[in-house]
């Protein structure tokens, strides 16, 4: 038997998502998620070359293990093509920790630019930190400067949301409107960007 149909003007059923509110990481997982949604509705796009340079890395250490493990040679002669794997293997995956650790740090979006806003062809950095056992969760928007070490502080916004304001009780995740939350958070970005530029 078929599903009966919604009648119209029957309103459909929204599903909220639920976590485990005591589980920090999870927190923050579905807020810097929902964070990302919301720059991609106000037609924000990610910029992804860091990512692929880190995939590239991630390839080219998985390449090292590969023929470390399987060319076809028997153990006593292959010791020296080992050691070069081996080495190959721990440089490159050194490489990747240094991009996780000093490059990418909080972010988690790189976002491609948007001259009418930013007036630059710099990119835009999505960051975000949840200290353990805080309740404040906190969001950033930074204008990427190549040039400088720190960013210029009318280049970058914060804003703290409080767990409470987007969680009940039970768990149950308000997502729209923390959706909100961030996106007039990158209003005031913008605005901020536009003063700047007058």
């Amino acid at each position: 038997m078929p599903p009966a149909a919604t009648p119209p003007g029957a309103e459909e059923e929204v599903e909220v998502m639920h976590i485990d509110t005591g589980d920090m990481i999870k927190v923050k997982q579905v807020l810097d998620e929902a964070a990302v949604v919301a720059l991609a509705e106000m037609d924000y796009e990610e910029d992804y070359f860091t990512d692929n340079i880190k995939l590239t890395v991630m390839v080219i250490s998985c390449a090292f293990a590969m023929v470390a493990q399987f060319y076809p040679m028997p153990f006593p002669d292959s010791r020296p093509l080992l050691a070069v794997c081996c080495a190959g293997y721990f440089v490159f995956s050194c490489i990747l920790q240094f991009i996780v650790t000093y490059i990418d740090k909080d972010t988690i979006m790189f976002i491609k630019p948007k001259m009418e806003v930013t007036g630059s062809d710099n990119r835009l950095l999505l960051k975000s930190n949840f200290p353990r056992f805080d309740e404040t969760y906190k969001l950033g928007i930074v204008l990427e400067d190549p040039k400088k070490s720190n960013p210029d502080p009318k280049g970058m916004i914060e804003g703290d949301f409080y767990i409470g304001d987007y969680f009940d009780r039970d768990g149950n995740f308000a997502e729209d409107v923390f959706v909100q939350a961030v996106q007039d958070l990158v209003g005031d970005f913008e605005q901020a960007q536009e003063k700047k530029g007058n």
